[in-house]
Protein backbone atom coordinates (compact mmCIF):
# COMPACT_ATOMS: atom_id res chain seq x y z
CA UNK A 1 0.00 0.00 0.00
CA UNK A 2 3.03 2.22 0.89
CA UNK A 3 4.46 1.59 -2.47
CA UNK A 4 1.59 2.61 -4.48
CA UNK A 5 0.88 5.61 -2.14
CA UNK A 6 4.07 7.15 -3.45
CA UNK A 7 3.45 6.45 -6.57
CA UNK A 8 0.21 7.66 -7.71
CA UNK A 9 -1.58 10.86 -6.36
CA UNK A 10 -4.77 9.02 -7.06
CA UNK A 11 -6.34 5.88 -6.30
CA UNK A 12 -7.16 4.41 -2.52
CA UNK A 13 -3.88 4.12 -1.05
CA UNK A 14 -3.01 7.92 -1.27
CA UNK A 15 -6.61 8.08 -0.04
CA UNK A 16 -5.89 6.22 3.50
CA UNK A 17 -2.80 8.62 3.57
CA UNK A 18 -4.80 11.34 3.38
CA UNK A 19 -7.71 10.11 5.34
CA UNK A 20 -5.27 9.07 8.25
CA UNK A 21 -4.97 12.22 10.34
CA UNK A 22 -9.10 13.53 10.31
CA UNK A 23 -9.76 9.64 10.96
CA UNK A 24 -7.36 9.26 13.80
CA UNK A 25 -5.92 6.28 11.75
CA UNK A 26 -1.87 5.17 13.12
CA UNK A 27 -0.57 3.93 9.95
CA UNK A 28 2.20 1.43 10.99
CA UNK A 29 5.34 0.71 9.10
CA UNK A 30 8.33 -1.83 10.02
CA UNK A 31 12.22 -1.91 9.10
CA UNK A 32 10.80 -4.35 6.86
CA UNK A 33 8.48 -2.63 4.88
CA UNK A 34 10.40 0.62 4.67
CA UNK A 35 13.25 -1.38 3.22
CA UNK A 36 11.10 -2.88 0.73
CA UNK A 37 9.50 0.61 -0.60
CA UNK A 38 12.98 2.14 -0.54
CA UNK A 39 14.21 -0.90 -2.97
CA UNK A 40 11.56 -0.29 -5.09
CA UNK A 41 10.67 3.34 -5.36
CA UNK A 42 12.82 4.40 -7.65
CA UNK A 43 11.12 2.09 -10.48
CA UNK A 44 8.13 4.27 -10.16
CA UNK A 45 7.37 7.60 -11.62
CA UNK A 46 9.54 10.70 -11.47
CA UNK A 47 9.04 12.53 -8.46
CA UNK A 48 7.87 9.26 -6.22
CA UNK A 49 10.94 9.31 -3.92
CA UNK A 50 10.01 13.29 -2.98
CA UNK A 51 6.45 11.58 -2.55
CA UNK A 52 7.86 8.40 -0.41
CA UNK A 53 10.04 11.58 2.10
CA UNK A 54 6.80 13.14 2.77
CA UNK A 55 4.32 9.95 3.35
CA UNK A 56 7.32 8.88 5.79
CA UNK A 57 6.37 11.65 7.73
CA UNK A 58 2.96 9.78 8.19
CA UNK A 59 3.65 6.30 9.48
CA UNK A 60 4.51 5.05 12.51
CA UNK A 61 7.79 2.97 12.60
CA UNK A 62 7.45 -0.29 14.83
CA UNK A 63 10.06 -2.65 15.04
CA UNK A 64 9.51 -6.31 12.61
CA UNK A 65 7.90 -9.04 14.18
CA UNK A 66 9.44 -12.15 13.13
CA UNK A 67 7.71 -15.25 15.01
CA UNK A 68 4.49 -16.12 16.82
CA UNK A 69 2.79 -17.65 19.55
CA UNK A 70 0.87 -19.53 17.01
CA UNK A 71 0.55 -22.57 14.43
CA UNK A 72 0.73 -20.47 11.44
CA UNK A 73 0.96 -22.51 8.03
CA UNK A 74 0.89 -20.88 4.97
CA UNK A 75 3.32 -21.08 2.10
CA UNK A 76 6.86 -19.60 2.48
CA UNK A 77 6.65 -16.01 1.65
CA UNK A 78 9.30 -13.35 1.42
CA UNK A 79 6.24 -10.82 2.81
CA UNK A 80 5.59 -13.20 6.47
CA UNK A 81 7.35 -10.31 8.16
CA UNK A 82 4.31 -8.18 7.08
CA UNK A 83 1.73 -10.26 8.10
CA UNK A 84 3.22 -11.30 11.61
CA UNK A 85 4.19 -7.71 12.40
CA UNK A 86 0.71 -6.64 11.43
CA UNK A 87 -0.96 -9.20 13.42
CA UNK A 88 1.06 -8.07 16.18
CA UNK A 89 0.63 -3.84 16.07
CA UNK A 90 -2.79 -3.57 14.01
CA UNK A 91 -6.35 -4.41 13.25
CA UNK A 92 -6.26 -4.33 9.71
CA UNK A 93 -3.01 -5.18 7.01
CA UNK A 94 -3.76 -2.91 4.07
CA UNK A 95 -1.45 -4.73 1.17
CA UNK A 96 -2.00 -3.83 -2.53
CA UNK A 97 0.14 -7.71 -3.07
CA UNK A 98 -2.32 -9.98 -4.37
CA UNK A 99 0.34 -12.55 -5.18
CA UNK A 100 2.15 -12.86 -1.96
CA UNK A 101 -1.19 -11.60 0.37
CA UNK A 102 -4.02 -13.42 -2.09
CA UNK A 103 -5.19 -16.30 0.27
CA UNK A 104 -5.81 -13.81 2.98
CA UNK A 105 -7.32 -10.92 1.24
CA UNK A 106 -10.93 -10.33 2.03
CA UNK A 107 -10.42 -12.56 5.33
CA UNK A 108 -8.85 -12.33 8.72
CA UNK A 109 -5.69 -14.15 10.21
CA UNK A 110 -6.09 -14.96 13.84
CA UNK A 111 -8.61 -11.71 14.00
CA UNK A 112 -6.42 -9.57 11.63
CA UNK A 113 -8.25 -8.21 9.19
CA UNK A 114 -6.89 -8.40 5.65
CA UNK A 115 -7.99 -5.81 3.07
CA UNK A 116 -6.79 -3.64 -0.15
CA UNK A 117 -6.75 0.04 0.62
CA UNK A 118 -10.13 0.16 -1.46
CA UNK A 119 -11.88 -2.47 0.52
CA UNK A 120 -11.18 -1.18 3.64
CA UNK A 121 -12.50 2.25 2.37
CA UNK A 122 -15.58 0.78 1.36
CA UNK A 123 -15.69 -0.94 4.53
CA UNK A 124 -15.36 2.21 6.74
CA UNK A 125 -17.81 4.32 3.99
CA UNK A 126 -20.29 1.69 4.62
CA UNK A 127 -20.01 1.22 8.52
CA UNK A 128 -20.16 5.19 8.83
CA UNK A 129 -17.22 5.61 9.78
CA UNK A 130 -15.41 7.87 7.33
CA UNK A 131 -15.58 11.84 8.62
CA UNK A 132 -15.56 14.82 6.27
CA UNK A 133 -11.93 15.84 5.35
CA UNK A 134 -11.53 19.59 7.23
CA UNK A 135 -10.42 21.05 3.94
Amino acid sequence: MVLAACGSDRGASREVFRLAEVQQWTLIVTPYVVAEVERNVAGLRLGSGEVWVKLRLCLMLRDDVLTLDRLAVFPVSKDRPVLFSALALADVLLTRDTGDFSRLLGRSFFGLHVLTPGEFLLRERAAGRLKAPQD
